[in-house]
C-alpha cells in the first residue's frame, strides 16, 4: 500500500517571484495568498514579486512560506491529492498544522508575526547570560 506525504518547506525556500504562475492561473491561490494579505495589512504578492531585501527579512519570509505553502495545499487538495501524512520543518510545522486541520490560516499568519520578536528576545537574553559568564571567566 502506497502512502503520501506532504513535507512543508521552512525558512530559506523562499525565492523573488515564488509561486507567482500559480498565483495568476489558480483562484485558490490567489485567494489564499490575498488571504494572508487582509491579515498582514499589507500586499503579499507585490513583496514576494519585487522586495527582495524585505522577502529576506524574517518578519517577512514566515508569512511569504506560510501562505505559498498554503495555497499550494489547498491547489492539491482541489486536484484531488489527500495526503496520509504530513509534516514541517521548522516554520513549515505552521503549514502543517494548518494542512492537518489543528490551527487556522488567518492564525497562523499571525502567529508567524509574532514569533520573531519572541525569538530575538530570548535571543538577546542568552547572549546577555554568555556575556556576563565570559566576563567573570
Amino acid at each position: 500500500m502506497t502512502k503520501t506525504a506532504f513535507l512543508f518547506a521552512g525558512q530559506g525556500a523562499q525565492y523573488l517571484g515564488m509561486g507567482r504562475d500559480l498565483y495568476d492561473h489558480y483562484p485558490i491561490v490567489k485567494e489564499t495568498i490575498d488571504q494572508a494579505s487582509q491579515v498582514l495589512g499589507y500586499d503579499l504578492r507585490h513583496l514576494i514579486d519585487r522586495e527582495e531585501e524585505k522577502l529576506n527579512q524574517t518578519r517577512y519570509t514566515q508569512p511569504a512560506i506560510l501562505a505559498t505553502s498554503v495555497a499550494i495545499y489547498r491547489l492539491l487538495q482541489e486536484k484531488g491529492y489527500q495526503p496520509d501524512m504530513l509534516a514541517g520543518l521548522s516554520l513549515g510545522e505552521y503549514s502543517a498544522l494548518v494542512a492537518s486541520g489543528a490551527l487556522d490560516f488567518e492564525d497562523a499568519v499571525a502567529l508567524v508575526l509574532s514569533v520573531e520578536p519572541i525569538w530575538k528576545k530570548q535571543l538577546l537574553l542568552v547572549l546577555a547570560r554568555w556575556s556576563q559568564f565570559s566576563i567573570r571567566q
